[in-house]
């Protein structure tokens, strides 16, 4: 099975939550896991660091980006 977000690699990391009784899941590559994880967990730290500056605008769309593609599809009904 190929990475859900690159389509390049084999997928090795699934995600698997649940939402309001339904299941969604993603099924990522090492590479792009990493990536994903990295920029959630390097924000959440610098958020904690006392004096630590705000996020640039470039570092805000990343984790963005990475909070939409792990939630799950809105509903289109």
């Amino acid at each position: 099975m190929l990475c859900q977000r690159c389509g390049e690699r084999e997928a090795e990391i699934f995600q698997t939550q649940q939402v309001g009784g339904k299941s969604y899941s993603r099924d990522l590559c090492t590479v792009c896991a990493k990536v994903d994880y990295g920029i959630f967990l390097g924000a959440l730290l610098q958020s904690q660091a006392p004096g630590a500056r705000p996020l640039t605008t470039e570092e805000e769309e990343e984790l963005r980006r990475v909070f939409d593609d792990a939630a799950p599809p809105e509903d289109q009904g």
